[in-house]
């Protein structure tokens, strides 16, 4: 099944749900980077949230995560769009935590303090930007709490992966249900007593429930709105990673030729290498100069 995201209305219309899965993209860039089953996992998590909250745009808005917890894995940055393409990487990919049963650890992974930082780009002068505190380290929780703080939206989340003994992702996923304006409290309340009779988000999509069959599950009179394919995708380049060596400045860069007479680079998203020669390098030299850096 591939990586998908659906968006509908319930509970007589009180209610937006999202529903998705990732598998494929976490384990797109848990392959390509090395990522340990307790990374992967939070990763997981971050860009299921990151492919629900880009499902919440329209045109060309994008939306970037950032989550800097005290845990081992360090900062965590997740982008996306209303086009469903999305890419996340971790600080430190190669942690790993469990409990004693063997469950990865999500919150020894995180941490339990930090902040959750959100930033919309709305195509409006500046872009909004929310900031909210880690509450405990499990991230729907966090991310709950972000919309119903900074946001000011009534929100419930679900967020899981599951990891094989190879490290390699099952499935990844989760749903997210938002209230609207003037829901009765008594819906809110039907809302919250059917998640919680529910199995994990873990447990249906690894029994084969699609993001369809979630949300049906959520809500009796789920009306679909839209599905549209989560895919991973990456838009780094050698000309991106170019101004990045510019900005450093000519002593800098002046630095790196003298030492190390080139330069190799690796996104962080995707694993991809750029390479530049001691020429291209003495050309940037020449461009901060001439710009004054």
């Amino acid at each position: 099944m591939s990586d998908i995201l659906v968006k509908a209305l319930g509970y007589n219309s009180s209610a937006r749900i999202y529903a998705v899965t990732t598998t494929d993209a976490v384990n797109l860039i848990g392959d390509r980077l090395s990522y340990f089953p307790s990374a992967l996992d939070a990763l997981g998590r971050v860009m299921s949230m990151g492919a629900m909250m880009g499902g919440t745009l329209k045109g060309d808005e994008t939306v970037t995560i950032r989550i800097d917890g005290n845990g081992q894995i360090g900062r965590i940055v997740v982008d996306a769009n209303a086009s469903g393409e999305i890419r996340g990487y971790a600080e430190n990919p190669h942690c790993h935590f469990e409990y004693n049963d063997f469950r990865l650890n999500a919150k020894a992974t995180i941490g339990d303090k930090g902040m959750i930082t959100v930033i919309k780009d709305l195509k409006l002068k500046e872009p909004f930007i929310g900031y909210t505190p880690i509450i405990n380290g499990e991230i729907a929780e966090d991310f709950a709490y972000y919309y119903s703080v900074s946001e000011q939206v009534p929100t419930a989340i679900s967020l899981g992966v599951l990891v094989d003994t190879e490290g390699r992702a099952v499935v990844s996923g989760g749903f997210m249900i938002q209230l609207l304006p003037n829901t009765p409290e008594e819906i809110a309340i039907e809302i919250e007593n059917k998640i919680k009779s529910m199995p994990s988000i873990s447990e249906m999509l690894s029994s084969g429930f699609s993001p369809v069959d979630i949300i049906n599950n959520l809500a009796k009179d789920a009306q679909i709105l839209s599905e549209t394919n989560i895919e991973f995708k990456c838009n780094c380049s050698k000309d991106k990673f170019a101004r990045g060596i510019l900005s450093l400045g000519s002593k800098e860069i002046k630095d790196i030729i003298d030492e190390d007479h080139q330069a190799n680079t690796t996104c962080h998203f995707c694993g991809s290498e750029y390479h530049f020669s001691e020429e291209e390098l003495t050309n940037l030299y020449n461009d901060a100069k001439k710009a004054g850096k």
